[in-house]
């Protein structure tokens, strides 16, 4: 057996990048970028009020107080989307809208609580009740991006607020990383659809294919489930050759050394599979699989639901992420400390957990059923407590490791 990190190196050390495809905006949320974005202009694009008032210049508006007020004259009104070619000279103001342009002279604003207005014949004059500084309630041009500035750096996946800055810098369209394709293909005598009603005795439903599908999903990969193969060769091959064009092929079951584990020795044998690794000092998930051929990563994943969860995402979450060349993943580990005491086992052991945040600290609870099988432990963690071989037991209190889980 090897190490998990070993393990992992050997597979991204394969990963092939697969490339990068054009998409409108609109389309590339929670895609990955596949081009840095510089700035082609400023935003703003000129000097701009940022509240709703008074355009004036701020010598003008010295002497003001509440009680002594500055009176000036109104020479205009300015809304956003609109220009004017009247300029603020001495002792006057434009009246100004929150987003319009600073108009020629004017180098703050007066905002409209501190104002008063006064009617005088045909004119209109306002009353400043404070004085307001240089540049005062006005946003300058470049104030939020400079031109050729990188403003959004590749790889990183898109958020609501980038497609927005993007759209605000007038791009229509992005390079983004190609989806990986991720084939699911079941195995077992004993696995049937998951829509069948009435189980005979023997038969599980198969949960790995729609939990393996949604964790891709949630990866960025582009998942498609092939269906079941039975413990038989013709069966488990007719699905690979159904996976041709696939970028990793994924299979639950069947990898490990019984009679009727044979995914291990198809993928060899009869299908020109280049193993990487078989086995792993982990539990759960000891006897995972990795293989390549063309390129083409097969992972042949444990049968039991949590085994093939916990495999998942130490293994094949981060060559999607890699293929996808993900930079900006959140923090997969932290400390925390733990509530209750574990002991160590032979192989490092990877506790289903709940994880949360409190007084500034991580803690950490061990949560449900500790079995391979016991899927209901994976519904209600929410990351994974990394413990160490060894003998003995870790005390409650201690740090531990702790990776947080999709």
């Amino acid at each position: 057996m090897i190490s998990l990190e070993t393990a992992v190196r050997k597979i991204l050390k394969n990963v092939k990048v697969i490339g990068s495809e054009v998409v409108p905006i609109e389309n590339s949320l929670g895609r990955v970028l596949g081009e840095g974005i510089y700035a082609k202009e400023n935003i703003p694009s000129f000097n701009r009020a940022a509240m709703d008032g008074y355009a004036v210049r701020c010598w003008d508006t010295v002497d003001a107080t509440e009680y002594d007020p500055v009176i000036l004259e109104v020479i205009g009104t300015l809304a956003a989307g609109y220009n004017t070619k009247s300029i603020v000279t001495r002792e006057k103001a434009i009246r100004i809208m929150t987003g319009a342009p600073m108009p020629h002279g004017a180098n703050s604003v007066v905002m409209l609580e501190d104002t008063g207005s006064i009617k005088r014949t045909t004119k209109e004059f306002v009353k400043v009740l404070r004085p307001v500084k240089r540049g005062e309630n006005v946003s300058f041009s470049g104030e939020d991006v400079k031109k050729g500035e990188l403003i959004l750096y590749r790889g990183k996946c898109l958020r609501p607020a980038d497609i927005g800055m993007l759209a605000a810098l007038g791009i229509k369209s992005v390079q983004v990383a190609k989806k990986p394709r991720v084939d699911i293909i079941s195995t077992g005598d004993e696995v049937v659809e998951a829509t069948q009603k009435r189980l005979k005795k023997g038969q599980i439903r198969d949960s790995n294919s729609y939990a393996l599908y949604s964790l891709v999903l949630a990866c960025g990969g582009e998942p498609i489930r092939l269906g079941i193969a039975r413990d038989r060769k013709e069966d488990l091959v007719h699905l690979l050759e159904a996976s041709e064009g696939s970028d990793i092929v994924l299979l639950s079951g069947g990898v490990s050394v019984g009679s009727y584990d044979i995914v291990k020795d198809v993928l060899i044998s009869d299908f020109g599979v280049k193993m990487l690794f078989w086995k792993v000092a982990i539990r759960p998930g000891k006897p995972i699989f990795c293989g390549i051929k063309n390129h083409r990563l097969f992972f042949g994943l444990p049968g039991y639901p949590v085994s093939s969860i916990v495999t998942f995402e130490l293994f094949v979450k981060p060559t999607i992420e890699h293929m996808l060349y993900k930079w900006d993943r959140d923090e997969e580990y932290v400390s925390a400390i733990l509530e209750q005491e574990v002991e160590k086992k032979e192989r490092r052991n990877f506790l289903r957990g709940f994880l949360y945040f409190r007084n500034d600290r991580y803690y950490v609870m061990p949560v449900g059923i500790q079995k391979s099988s016991a899927l209901s432990s994976m519904v209600i963690a929410n990351s994974l407590i990394d413990i160490p071989e060894g003998k003995g037991s870790i005390n409650k209190g201690k740090i531990v490791r702790v990776k947080r889980i999709t």
